[in-house]
């Protein structure tokens, strides 16, 4: 296959992206506030910094957790809306990385351990 369009993008991207195929921000009906930890599969590494570059090809383990009110990445992604773009994660940096959507790209594959399948981003 042909290699991926475009720059890397961050791990917040990655986050959004996600949020979106799996159509979190419409199921989460209940009110109750949750985020993405995401961890490499191959290092166990977690990934904390949402403005950092997910080199390609990176496997990578997400789980949803717990978060307190108004810092899950549903709340981000609002405040993301409303400022016009911009990281989400409060800092301001990167805004204009923000722009970019991984999910129309299609170079992330993610392994869905209940239903053994592969999903593609």
């Amino acid at each position: 296959p042909p290699p991926p369009r475009g720059p890397p993008p961050r791990l917040f991207d990655i986050k959004r992206a996600i949020v979106k195929a799996k159509k979190l921000d419409k199921s989460s009906g209940s009110g109750l506030e949750f985020d993405l930890a995401i961890e490499n599969a191959t290092t166990n590494e977690a990934y904390d910094d949402e403005d950092m570059i997910l080199p390609r090809g990176t496997r990578i383990v997400v789980r949803r957790v717990a978060s307190e009110r108004g810092m899950g990445i549903l709340s981000r992604l609002a405040r993301m809306e409303v400022m016009g773009g911009g990281s989400g994660n409060g800092n301001g940096a990167a805004a204009t990385a923000a722009a970019r959507n991984p999910v129309q790209d299609g170079f992330y594959t993610f392994r869905n351990r209940d239903d053994d399948h592969d999903d593609e981003f």
